[in-house]
């Protein structure tokens, strides 16, 4: 009985989400407009509590290349590249801002991290063709940890932890421990 009314419970949630979320999806979808996408995330990244974490799992996973069910993204965070991809089972913490990235299964994020297009997209002086920023996708393997505050450039293997405050401009390999800024590997105390 408590299992049936709990999963009741996820589904008045889950359609409470996708209704609170309709504005910002019918902006975000009208004719595939960027800022219509990025402002519709901002908008229900300030939902708090789980009715806004329904109502941001609503969004993206309408809106996003892929978001799967059993992700979670919290208050205040949000995607800036609608062609990024969140698994089943990926966590991210309040004020996160998230470019275009790939979010393998089980990865959990911290608060106020970042995680940008690519370590030459913010006004880097390595521009593309017509001086368009390279956007480049960063990958995040599965069962990662990223701590609070940290800034990610570029790939994070498998199996990782980078830790609180780090910048990741370099990739880094699978089952790696690595901490300050720029990050470097931390060795293993086994």
């Amino acid at each position: 009985m408590a299992r049936r009314l709990k999963r009741i419970l996820r589904a008045l949630l889950a359609g409470l989400g996708a209704i609170i979320a309709l504005p910002a999806l019918a902006i975000a979808a009208w004719g595939r407009w960027d800022e219509g996408f990025v402002w519709g995330g901002q908008a229900v990244a300030l939902i708090p509590g789980a009715v806004g974490d329904a109502a941001r799992a609503a969004f993206y996973s309408r809106t996003l290349a892929l978001f799967e069910p059993g992700a979670t993204i919290h208050f205040g965070s949000y995607f800036s590249k609608r062609g990024a991809r969140v698994s089943a089972g990926a966590g991210i913490g309040a004020y996160c801002i998230i470019g275009l990235a790939d979010l393998a299964p089980r990865v959990r994020i911290a608060s106020r991290v970042s995680i940008t297009s690519g370590l030459h997209y913010h006004g880097s002086v390595a521009r593309g063709v017509g001086g368009q920023d390279v956007v480049e996708r960063v990958t995040i393997g599965a069962n990662t940890w990223i701590g609070e505050a940290a800034v990610i450039g570029a790939d994070v293997g498998a199996n990782c932890i980078v830790g609180m405050g780090s910048v990741v401009v370099q990739p880094v390999p699978d089952g790696a421990t690595v901490m300050g800024n720029p990050a470097r590997r931390i060795p293993s105390a086994t």
